[in-house]
């Protein structure tokens, strides 16, 4: 053996003896063994048949597996690596875990631990602090190593003024509604840091076509690097199971045009919908599998599209979304996509650095906007995006005057009025918009026109006598005008069983029923027992307050049909 082959073997041998395996057991999953692997710092899951010798050596690490299950075999006078015993012990050790849920995994992203601080899993497991963590369990949750989250520890935090070249790019449609790009920095530090949050808004763009909305949302896909999912078009439930499931992800999505009639614009909605507000540890999305076990998806992605139509959202979906809408040419200042991919680990490393000042802002703020007639629901959506936005330009958290300051740009009273829709009003529209045949008296003469039921219901409320045809119509609909206690209040049958009932309902979601229950939401909702006209026996109603616009009309054949 010459010298280079003797140094070779050496080095070999060195490197040998540094390799390092075995496993950490974490529990079963059905017949498999969760392990999470000392030799790749993965989680892995293996059922009894596939606990063979080859494949034991590869998942744990050769060296680790001879030295520690190593046995002599006294009839061959020879040693032998014994995987059977340990297969066994792999086994058993799993079975004394117990079950294993997915729940238990951080991948790539920024979490939060037990102290309310952040830890960052990426090619290193850190703290903001400096401190270094092996990839493994730490407080009952395992980290793997999974690739790079695009930041460090040496990553340079982003000055005040690489802040403030990004709020100006953000800002560079003509905005309609004040503070839109700061609500778009806002957004970046949301998704940095989502999976620690408790609520994650979401942010919708529209305007006309080459306004800059597909250019800010350029801007966001390349400053959140690796943390993003970007796609284009309302995506499917199945797309969404494979590429988000159990991730930190955002997701930036450009030419979504909301129509909730169509699938993949309703699978994006629910999505959206339970990444807003789903904890770690809940189920999320629960789903069968061909082998008759269930699997559970869970989504923290916060939502970020463009589209020239927004469509017209559910309540639900309406208070977890803030819409912004440009209109004209883009005009100042303007990012590169180098420039963008320079900058967006630099707010990462800023934002992270400041969570405490998020934290704290988000209270203050949080409040601001309740004492100003805001809702819980409006507090947690457009709350958390101007805290977020806070940390990026301040060192300290936000003071009450800083809070009042921020309210007072957005336009606070605008956000609060689009929070008041409810599914309540909602329903009431769907019920009173319809439009249908009415006999009514115009003189001497009885003549047939179309009218919505809004439009009826005033008719009798300005002249409860004057039409016996419209009373015995809207009687026929489950539907009566009465004066009660000094105020006009609306009678609507309860039961799905109604036909003409759920007619006026047809291609609403209240077409099977429910409507009882969510117009009892409204002013004056109560449940009473009630005739609904001559001849009609006693049955269930919801009664609500007619509301004054609907019976103070002067003219109600001037009113205008609803749509």
């Amino acid at each position: 053996m010459n010298n280079n082959q003797t140094e070779i073997q050496a080095f070999n041998e060195q490197e040998y003896k540094a390799t390092v395996g075995g496993y950490k057991p974490l529990g079963i999953a059905g017949t498999q063994m969760a392990i999470f692997s000392l030799m790749n710092k993965q989680i892995h899951l293996r059922s009894p048949s596939e606990l063979k010798e080859l494949n034991l050596k590869a998942l744990l690490g050769v060296r680790w597996c001879e030295d520690n299950f190593t046995d002599y075999d006294e009839r061959k006078e020879e040693f032998f690596f014994n995987h059977r015993r340990l297969a066994s012990a792999l086994i058993a050790d799993c079975q004394f875990c117990g079950p294993y849920s997915e729940a238990m995994e951080r991948k790539v992203g920024v979490w939060k631990m037990d102290d309310g601080q952040l830890v960052i899993n990426g090619d290193r497991l850190w703290r903001p602090d400096g401190t270094l963590l092996e990839h493994g369990m730490h407080e009952g949750r395992v980290y793997p190593e999974t690739g790079s989250i695009g930041f460090d520890l040496s990553t340079d935090a982003a000055s005040h003024d690489e802040v403030n070249k990004v709020l100006g790019a953000f800002n560079s449609p003509q905005w309609i509604h004040p503070m839109a790009g700061e609500l778009i920095l806002g957004y970046i530090g949301v998704g940095i840091v989502s999976v620690a949050l408790k609520r994650r808004p979401h942010v919708l763009m529209t305007g006309p076509a080459a306004c800059g909305k597909s250019t800010v949302l350029n801007y966001v896909r390349q400053l959140m690097g690796n943390l993003a999912y970007a796609c284009t078009g309302p995506q499917t439930m199945a797309a969404f199971y494979q590429s988000l499931g159990g991730t930190s992800k955002v997701v930036v999505n450009d030419e979504f045009e909301a129509d909730p009639t169509r699938k993949s614009c309703k699978d994006t909605f629910d999505v959206a919908r339970a990444s807003y507000s789903l904890q770690e540890g809940d189920a999320g999305i629960v789903r069968g599998t061909v082998t008759g076990k269930s699997k559970s998806y869970r989504f923290y992605s916060p939502f970020i599209a463009a589209g020239i139509s927004p469509g017209k959202m559910e309540p639900a979906d309406l208070t977890r979304w803030v819409v912004l809408e440009a209109k004209g040419k883009p005009s100042g200042a303007r990012l590169t996509d180098a420039e963008a991919r320079d900058l967006g680990p630099k707010l990462a490393r800023l934002f992270i650095s400041r969570w405490d000042v998020f934290c704290a802002s988000e209270d203050v703020v949080r409040q601001c906007i309740l004492d100003a007639g805001g809702d819980g629901r409006l507090a947690d959506t457009v709350g958390t995006l101007l805290a977020s936005y806070w940390a990026f330009v301040s060192p300290t958290p936000a003071t009450e005057d800083d809070a009042k300051s921020l309210v007072g740009l957005l336009g606070i009273e605008e956000r609060i009025a689009l929070h008041e829709v409810n599914d309540g009003q909602q329903c009431f529209e769907s019920l009173t918009s319809r439009v249908l045949p009415f006999k009514v008296l115009c003189g001497p003469a009885l003549v047939t026109r179309p009218l919505s039921v809004g439009q009826a219901i005033g008719m009798v409320c300005k002249e409860p006598t004057e039409q016996p045809e419209v009373v015995t119509r809207l009687a026929q609909l489950g539907l009566r005008v009465a004066l009660s206690q000094g105020k006009w209040v609306l009678y609507v049958v309860c039961s799905p069983s109604h036909v003409e009932a759920r007619k006026l309902f047809s291609g609403t979601k209240w077409s099977l029923g429910g409507w009882s229950t969510v117009l009892r939401r409204l002013p004056g909702g109560s449940e009473s027992t009630q005739r609904i006209g001559a001849g009609f026996g006693a049955s269930k109603v919801t009664v609500i307050d007619i509301p004054e616009h609907m019976r103070s009309a002067d003219d109600y054949m001037d009113m205008r049909l609803a749509a």
